[in-house]
């Protein structure tokens, strides 16, 4: 299986050729949790997520939302 190298939080991190940013977050272990993600500085919206690919050094931020007051 090939694999991209992409920018995830700030690190370099490897993650199969041909991912969707909806497979990025099962891989981050973020896909329970309600998150904002931006790639390349261009949101990505929760319908996106499964079609949206993602490309080799992409430039991505999963944000989780964080309760409290």
């Amino acid at each position: 299986m090939s694999t991209i190298g992409i920018i995830l939080n700030g690190e370099r991190k490897e993650i199969p050729a041909g991912a969707t940013v909806a497979d990025l977050l099962v891989i981050a272990e973020a896909d329970r949790q309600p998150v904002a993600v931006v790639v390349n500085e261009q949101i990505v919206r929760p319908e996106e997520r499964t079609s949206r690919l993602l490309q080799a050094d992409d430039q991505i931020e999963v944000l989780v939302f964080a309760g409290g007051g």
